[in-house]
């Protein structure tokens, strides 16, 4: 009996210590780890966790982070390298603000590591695009989320977004102004074609049930051609426009009949799923304006 619990005891304890001795694998989980060695100041942990070539060369980006607890935002991994949106506590800022900077990582022999001094110099020489950013990437999740948001809600936050770049520099503004026509132009296209595909799909179906072939339908290209219209000359009021008639055109592909319309509603889903990840690239793409 005593021996059949010792082992039980050991087995435990060495699970203990195979678990606390695992490295951590994944983006997500090397920068929690790596800001946890930051706020207890564990130079040799944020050495093994990131490019700093040594533990002495260990600075803490010239700031005290004890006690500090990261909220991490979006994860965007492309191929070698990663980024994640971490909101900090704000330096000498009214307690509870946070400001949101980019933790980035780079893949090095299988490994993900904290690039260290990238990463530090987004802390310390901020861009001063740095709070519009912020403020696009919330409304980029919640656009990319499901385009299913109030469309008066979004387009209050887009007129405030709008309204902080007159605080920009020109050159700020023209670079993100690019990229909004840009993806205004994207993004009319690909609602045009959509809008073609259901009226070829009422034109081909004229004996589809009633519930099905409606005026739900042609009201949704309707909406469509009306929205991706006003992206001519496209604004933050425009996208938000456009997102909530993308979010009831989703609605209702979603309560066709599984019969009804279904080659087409799997272009449909699939033309919505492309326009999901052209905002996503508008959104990274403003994210680099700064």
């Amino acid at each position: 009996m005593s021996y059949s619990w010792f082992r039980v005891v050991a087995l435990t304890l060495a699970a203990v210590v195979v678990t606390g001795c695992s490295k951590p694998e994944t983006p997500q989980e090397v920068a929690a780890e790596f800001w946890q060695a930051m706020s207890e100041k564990d130079a040799d942990t944020v050495a093994d966790l990131s490019t700093l070539a040594a533990a002495p060369a260990f600075d803490s980006y010239a700031r005290d982070w004890s006690d500090i607890v990261p909220d991490f935002g979006r994860v965007v991994i492309d191929d070698r390298e990663a980024t994640i949106v971490t909101r900090l506590p704000a330096e000498d800022g009214v307690p509870g603000e946070r400001r949101e900077v980019n933790t980035y990582l780079v893949e090095r022999g299988g490994d993900w590591l904290v690039d260290y001094d990238r990463t530090g110099e987004a802390i310390m020489n901020p861009s001063p695009f740095a709070g519009l950013i912020g403020e696009m990437n919330r409304l980029g999740d919640r656009l990319t989320a499901s385009f299913g948001q109030s469309s008066d809600d979004l387009s209050h936050q887009m007129d405030a977004i709008a309204r902080e770049f007159e605080a920009y520099s020109n050159q700020t503004q023209r670079r993100a102004e690019q990229a909004m026509e840009e993806y205004g132009q994207a993004l009319r296209g690909l609602m045009e074609e959509l809008e073609k595909s259901i009226e070829e799909a009422l034109e081909d179906n004229q004996r589809a049930p009633e519930r099905d072939r409606s005026a739900a339908l042609q009201r949704t290209a309707a909406d469509l051609n009306r929205s991706s219209g006003r992206l001519d000359e496209p604004d933050f009021d425009a996208f938000a426009d456009s997102s909530r008639a993308l979010a009831e055109a989703g609605a209702h592909f979603s309560r066709l009949s599984d019969d009804t319309f279904k080659s087409y509603k799997r272009t449909w889903d699939a033309k919505l799923d492309e326009i999901t990840e052209r905002t996503r690239a508008f959104f990274e793409e403003l994210h680099g304006s700064g």
